[in-house]
């Protein structure tokens, strides 16, 4: 699956917060995509000691299914015979719907995920989340780019953006990798430019704390893009302290083309409140895949808990 040039997220994870989360108290749960169209993808879940996702990778799309029936499906594929029963939860209405699952199918494009068919149609339709318990998910606030908090927001990360851009060295991965970006990221530390030149392209914050999830850019011209990368992407998970101030918490930059386009590296689904934990369950975006992905996030720090590809090409 091509993945493109993307933003790393979750490398500053401190280890308290990697403490923290292994010492909580939880009750096991399963945690399932849920399409449009209702059906159900397993993508995590976790054992009373640790997270992980043991459903089988999408399939070709000529490749026969591995199972017909719910009782064919092994135990080891969810470390325990399949739940029968869920609760749902759609992004579109944040309402939460009992459901029955009533057999395997498949759905995808090139690569098709295993998929659980169930009884239940969202209406409107609409992606969301399952569980094989209650479970307590609030909806992601999306800002508009109109709204006094997404220019507050445009103010303050723009010179988070410049300081990180100022220290910026391209990785080193193979000479080819190293040459490509090489001006991008110059470019970025000779920059003197206003605060006006970084585009902000998403904003989604907590409903309950003053955490935000943030996507920047920055393009810099003279710089053939359809051979070089041309612009700097920086984004991820900020705070306010108690003063107002804006504070990373997670966030990197990363070079890419322009020519190439580029989707928005994730797009949050739901936040997840399991024990002390605010889990954000976000939709990973390649040019052709699609990946959901778990991440426990605090004010002190970010750690990528699982993920699981859905579809892709």
């Amino acid at each position: 699956m091509n993945r493109g040039v993307v933003i790393v997220l979750g490398a500053l994870v401190t280890a308290a917060a990697a403490v923290a989360l292994e010492g909580q108290a939880q009750a096991r749960i399963i945690i399932a995509y849920m399409a449009s169209d209702g059906e159900l993808v397993p993508v995590a879940r976790y054992d009373g000691f640790s997270w992980r996702n043991t459903w089988p990778e999408p399939i070709e799309r000529d490749a026969p299914l591995a199972v017909r029936t719910i009782g064919e499906i092994p135990r080891a594929w969810l470390g325990q015979p399949v739940p029968l029963t869920w609760t749902t939860w759609s992004q579109a209405t944040g309402k939460q719907h009992r459901v029955t699952v009533t057999g395997v199918d498949r759905d995808g494009s090139c690569f098709q995920a295993i998929t659980l068919a169930t009884s239940f149609k969202p209406g409107p339709p609409s992606d969301g989340l399952a569980f094989d318990r209650p479970t307590a998910v609030d909806k992601v606030v999306e800002l508009d780019e109109s709204s006094p908090e997404w220019q507050v927001l445009r103010r303050d990360v723009a010179p988070l953006f410049s300081t990180v851009a100022a220290k910026a060295v391209p990785p080193q991965v193979g000479r080819e990798q190293g040459e490509t970006g090489a001006r991008v990221y110059a470019l970025a530390r000779a920059d003197k430019s206003s605060a006006e030149a970084v585009i902000v392209e998403s904003v989604f914050r907590d409903p309950r704390f003053p955490l935000f999830f943030v996507e920047t850019q920055r393009h810099f011209g003279g710089i053939p893009a359809d051979t070089d990368y041309d612009a700097l992407s920086y984004g991820g998970w900020f705070r306010r302290d108690d003063a107002g101030a804006l504070i990373p918490i997670s966030a990197s930059l990363a070079a890419f083309s322009t020519a190439e386009g580029k989707l928005p590296r994730y797009t949050p689904i739901g936040i997840l409140r399991l024990g002390v934990g605010s889990i954000w369950a976000m939709s990973e975006w390649g040019k052709e895949s699609q990946t959901i992905v778990l991440f426990d996030v605090s004010a002190k720090g970010v750690r990528k808990l699982t993920s699981a590809d859905v579809s892709g090409c």
